[in-house]
């Protein structure tokens, strides 16, 4: 009986300590979610329990936005179990100093940082993910990253980064995305046109995904054996693609450049692998040249959306054998100006499941009557000829898809020779009418004989005879 009720204790005993221990976290996360100083005010932040996979151990996610939130409001021992931590778009002036052993995502967006300073991450050191967009940092310290060897995700964009620190991002030894987008002078850092990008600044080569959207950049140098699978070079100021980009890259976007045509000089660099393009809202390209693509085998989707000036695109932008592009599904060339396509596009344009010709100024006639045998809606609307303009290409006939019998010069010559013969006959009538015969000019003389002469009045005669 005494061992019975001494097992009895002795499974029990562990069963209270963790409902005691359970008891202690509640207090203290009701003490650092709703204290007393900001109890019932706007400051008291949100917390929420949840099983997190895959064993469903505890996490507690503390939201913490919009509270008009200082630096010196925040306390730094965080509850214990808390996995996420979003502090964005309060009224920070510095990155708190935090302390968490279980802290995995930190948001701190929208706030007014301005610098990163060192030892700023000591006690987060198991940070999986950190969000520091859209602040005011204009300098960053070359040791701020160094305890975060667990680091996957850094997003420093849309803040006014000049400089970046040589190896700077050196200890994060697992990072996947880096996202330096919208350092507008980001291009004042030496040597990050012309050296090895990842090199210069200690990027981990296992790097998978690269933003640099609007850093001004003119170039951009990374290894090729690099498995970066997403590049974002959008709204910089490339006017070529970078001579060296990984091989394994899958999703390139080059938008918003200035490249005034692709041509198979401009993509020699891109290889089989990458399956989605993005060449959109591009201010100077004016035409996709032949064999454009013809490397790229492996392509999936291409976007030229709103590249306005675009008027040419290539028959041959695939090569000689379209065949050799069977995975790709999606074109769109909704927002750009070109009128017409050639037929030799016929087999890519069947196998597509999007085709987008939203805005695009079709010259419906008989040169693209053959788009009538693609089995897609494109949202394409003719252009001209007039009688057809507005009609959309699937309610449009197939026998309205027609050409003049004549050349347009033709009929340009015959009105010009009309034009000619109607002034050659004007002008004929109007000498005819000219008071002038056989070559003698006709003048009027004023004398005696003229009937303009003076007239001089005399009285009658025959009134004095009596």
């Amino acid at each position: 009986m005494i061992w019975r009720q001494l097992s009895v204790v002795i499974f029990a005993l562990p069963l209270a300590l963790c409902a005691t221990a359970e008891a202690i976290d509640e207090i203290e996360v009701e003490r650092f979610c709703y204290p007393e100083q900001h109890k019932n005010s706007r400051k008291s932040c949100e917390c929420n329990n949840e099983d997190s996979p895959p064993w469903g151990i505890r996490a507690i996610n503390i939201d913490c936005s919009y509270k008009v939130l200082k630096t010196a409001d925040f306390s730094e021992v965080l509850p214990l179990y808390v996995n996420t931590l979003d502090l964005s778009w309060n009224s920070m002036d510095e990155v708190p100093t935090l302390a968490s052993d279980s802290l995995r995502v930190l948001n701190v967006m929208h706030n007014n940082i301005t610098a990163l300073t060192n030892k700023k991450f000591v006690k987060v050191s198991n940070l999986r993910e950190l969000y520091l967009g859209w602040n005011s940092i204009q300098s960053i310290e070359l040791s701020s990253f160094d305890e975060l060897a667990h680091l996957q995700v850094l997003d420093l964009s849309h803040n006014n980064v000049h400089t970046l620190g040589l190896q700077l991002f050196h200890s994060l030894i697992i990072l996947e995305t880096l996202d330096l987008s919208w350092n507008r002078q980001l291009n004042q850092t030496e040597g990050i046109q012309e050296q090895d990008f990842y090199r210069s600044f200690g990027v981990n080569p296992k790097l998978k995904t690269l933003r640099m959207q609007a850093c001004s950049l003119r170039d951009l140098v990374l290894p090729e054996k690099a498995p970066l699978v997403r590049l974002d070079l959008r709204r910089n100021m490339l006017e070529k693609i970078p001579n060296k980009l990984p091989i394994t890259l899958e999703i390139l976007d080059i938008s918003a450049n200035l490249f005034q045509q692709i041509s198979p000089v401009i993509t020699a660099n891109l290889s089989s692998t990458l399956s989605e393009l993005l060449v959109e809202d591009m201010p100077r390209l004016q035409s996709v040249e032949e064999k454009a693509f013809e490397t790229m085998t492996g392509l999936k989707k291409i976007s030229f959306q709103n590249s306005r000036r675009l008027t040419k695109f290539s028959g041959n932008a695939f090569g000689s054998d379209v065949g050799r592009f069977p995975e790709l599904g999606t074109l769109i060339f909704r927002g750009t100006s070109i009128g017409a396509f050639n037929a030799t596009l016929e087999p890519i344009f069947k196998q597509l499941t999007e085709l987008d010709f939203n805005g695009v100024p079709l010259i419906c006639d008989c040169e693209l009557v053959w788009i009538k045998e693609v089995e897609l809606e494109t949202n394409g609307r003719c252009y001209n000829p007039s009688r057809l303009r507005g009609e959309t290409l699937t309610n449009a006939d197939k026998s309205d898809f027609s050409c003049p019998h004549w050349p347009h010069w033709v009929g340009g010559l015959l009105i010009f020779g009309l034009i000619l013969i109607c002034a050659a006959g004007i002008y004929v009538v109007v000498m005819c009418l000219r008071p002038n015969r056989g070559g003698v000019t006709l003048r009027r003389k004023v004398g005696s004989g003229s009937p303009y002469a003076r007239v001089t009045i005399e009285p009658n005669r025959q009134e004095n005879y009596y």
